[in-house]
């Protein structure tokens, strides 16, 4: 059969089984490293499960997603992982449909970390430990869901300190340039500020960079974002984040909809618990502190 160039065909096979060996994966948009690292870890898991990974982005479009959806249903695949775009319709398919990091439409089956808690998280560190009372939280879309029970969070952490206060809200796109513009527009708006707690670890890039160019520079403002993705522990400063478990939110996506493909009456999953990587950029340690200079 090799000497005849045989190929396998999955889609025909698939007709003769009258099963997909294919589950779909949407994000909003893979140029944001939080996604990527989802999507890595939800397709190494779904191809140890013997499944090939279909994946797109919706750019936060509702109008595009129904039509990747519709596209995902006609390939065809198993189940489908997704993160709803906002504004979109509820998604009712025929197969099991899990949402990621916000919630489904309709209510329907999600995963997620648990943000109300990962927004806490982070203000109690800076107020708590190092006495921030003016904090500010830049990013994220302000009609989403988890950053609404974020903010929320934050604003429950810094009620235990009578001094403290939710200096500024700026919401705003999620990406480097994105970060640096909304540190730029606080700093303009005059509201005064000693923290800032920053939507995902992407933002606070373009944060710390533009508080640097302000002559804001290391130990001036603290900082801390959420993901903790990988860039984030050689950044200078490193970057104290709230970790909500990229890895095993992918990985146990993929797990729950192949299980969701043979049963029913499969529970929805848990929210993932967040937990705080401690760093360099909300003023816990400088790299001077950390690092002894070799001498002669």
């Amino acid at each position: 059969m090799e000497k005849l160039g045989y190929i396998y065909n999955r889609n025909a096979a698939s007709l003769r089984s009258n099963r997909s060996w294919t589950l779909g994966f949407i994000v909003t948009d893979f140029s944001n490293p939080y996604f990527s690292a989802i999507a890595l870890a939800f397709e190494k898991a779904a191809s140890a499960a013997g499944y090939m990974t279909l994946i797109s982005n919706t750019f936060d479009d509702p109008g595009h997603q129904d039509g990747l959806v519709t596209t995902m249903l006609e390939s065809p695949v198993a189940g489908l992982a997704y993160v709803p775009a906002l504004g979109a319709a509820p998604v009712h398919l025929p197969i099991p449909t899990l949402a990621l990091t916000r919630p489904a439409a309709d209510g329907g089956p999600a995963l997620s970390s648990d943000a109300y808690v990962a927004g806490e998280m982070a203000a109690a560190h800076l107020a708590g430990e190092h006495g921030f009372r003016r904090i500010a939280y830049l990013g994220g879309a302000a009609a989403a869901v988890p950053t609404q029970e974020r903010i929320a969070g934050v604003r429950a952490a810094m009620g235990r300190y009578p001094d403290a206060e939710l200096a500024a809200v700026v919401h705003g796109q999620t990406s480097i340039d994105g970060g640096a513009r909304l540190a730029e527009e606080l700093l303009r708006s005059g509201a005064a500020f000693d923290a800032v707690i920053c939507h995902s670890d992407v933002i606070a890039y373009g944060v710390l960079r533009a508080l640097h160019d302000a002559g804001l520079g290391l130990g001036r403002i603290g900082v801390i974002g959420f993901d903790s993705l990988a860039a984030s522990e050689v950044f200078i400063p490193s970057i104290t984040s709230v970790s909500v478990g990229t890895a095993d939110l992918g990985r146990l996506a993929a797990e729950w909809l192949i299980r969701a493909v043979d049963d029913d009456a499969i529970e929805a999953p848990l929210p993932l618990s967040p937990h705080l990587d401690v760093r360099e950029s909300c003023g816990c340690a400088t790299s001077q502190e950390r690092f002894t200079p070799i001498t002669a």
